[in-house]
């Protein structure tokens, strides 16, 4: 930006009929700077806003992080947008998030205590039973894929008659205070040592292997922390094969949407569970989106995803254009589960209706054989099951 005494200067001149090239060699600033004060694009005292590196896509994605895992760190999530293209400093990601996503900024790093357990003073030197010594519990439990700490502990607990005060008081402090932190993905460098040492104290209460329990429980940090992942309830019908009934909290890869092997959509934690058996091209979708993982990453499956939905059309305003897109799988979904008690106003229905489309055209995105961008004409025409060409 030029003083303001310049751009004034500037002005004047172009109004007493100096051409652009006169006035620029009078002042020795450039054509192009002399154009954009004399034709308004640029105000004298005026700075122009700085174009945003966090662009709508990225901004986009964010949005669906932080509302698919509510305990996801900044910090996490600026290494995944600088994994799709962010080119900007930690600093102006953090501004940018603010500024963009004003009603998540809990989520900001104006927290500056965020990346640091919360019971600090026990993990100096954790109280670790020796096995001669810890207690051994009479009914071991299982763990669930993915599940959460105290979803474990709370099942192990109810298992044998036990609250989970009291099977806390028998393990060590670091589960104490990796459940009073309330994200199980965080592996603070604090607890890190007395991890393995937790680890194994656990599996002998649990009468289990600490190879399962490290493969089941992310809290343990044995599976892939940089992977992103989501916070969802474990599929009803894997957990009832286990005599588990209630719903049990865990957290799965990001782009994993459906359990493949019961046809269930596994909506975000606040919304139901879907039956798909209506509907076999949305299971296909999930196996097919599985296959993209070989030629890209998670982020950026889900960054292309989330760009053509929005380009799916959206509800018609005439009747006879509902059977010939994603709208007509929609009323079979809701029809099929509201027989089962589910109403029909949950947003999982139009996510898992327009699924198998954004993924066949998140595919053609992906392609790297395929020019970027995608043409509306390809949305016109998204294809159909065999069960709803019959119908």
């Amino acid at each position: 930006m030029l003083p303001q005494d310049r751009a004034e200067k500037i002005l004047t001149l172009g109004q007493a009929g100096w051409s652009v090239r006169a006035i620029a060699d009078q002042l020795g600033h450039s054509p192009q700077t002399i154009r954009d004060y004399l034709n308004g694009r640029t105000t004298p005292g005026l700075r122009a806003p700085r174009p945003s590196l966090l662009t709508d896509p990225l901004a986009d994605y964010c949005r669906q992080r932080l509302a698919e895992d509510p305990h996801l760190r900044p910090s996490t999530l600026f290494n995944e947008v600088t994994e799709l293209g962010f080119q900007g400093s930690r600093a102006t990601f953090y501004r940018e998030l603010s500024r963009r996503l004003p009603s998540l900024s809990s989520h900001g790093p104006s927290r500056p205590q965020e990346d640091l357990p919360q019971d600090l003073p026990g993990m100096s030197h954790p109280s670790v039973h020796t096995h001669q010594h810890a207690p051994v519990l009479p009914r071991p439990v299982a763990p669930i894929t993915g599940e959460a700490l105290t979803s474990y502990l709370t099942r192990l607990a109810h298992a044998n008659h036990l609250t989970l005060t009291e099977v806390l008081a028998v393990l060590p402090s670091w589960f104490s205070t990796k459940i009073n932190n309330r994200d199980d993905r965080a592996q603070h460098h604090m607890l890190i040592p007395a991890t393995a040492k937790a680890l194994h104290a656990l599996a002998h209460l649990a009468t289990t292997t600490s190879a399962s329990l490290a493969r089941a429980l992310p809290a343990f940090g044995a599976v892939d922390t940089h992977s992103p992942v989501r916070a969802t309830t474990a599929c009803h019908r894997c957990t009832a094969r286990r005599g588990v009934h209630q719903p049990v909290p865990v957290h799965l890869p990001a782009h994993q949407k459906i359990c493949t092997r019961h046809g269930i959509w596994l909506s975000d934690a606040d919304q139901p569970h879907l039956d798909l058996a209506a509907c076999p091209e949305i299971i296909t979708a999930q196996r097919r989106a599985n296959r993209l993982l070989r030629h890209c990453t998670p982020q950026q499956l889900m960054s292309a995803h989330l760009v053509v939905a929005k380009m799916i059309p959206p509800w018609p305003s005439s009747p006879a254009g509902v059977p010939f897109h994603w709208r007509h799988r929609l009323l079979i979904l809701q029809t099929a589960n509201h027989r089962l008690g589910i109403a029909t106003d949950h947003d999982a229905y139009i996510d898992a209706a327009k699924y198998p489309d954004a993924i066949a055209l998140a595919a053609t995105m992906l392609t790297p054989s395929h020019p970027h961008g995608i043409e509306q004409d390809s949305l016109a025409k998204p294809s159909r099951s065999p069960r709803q060409r019959q119908l």
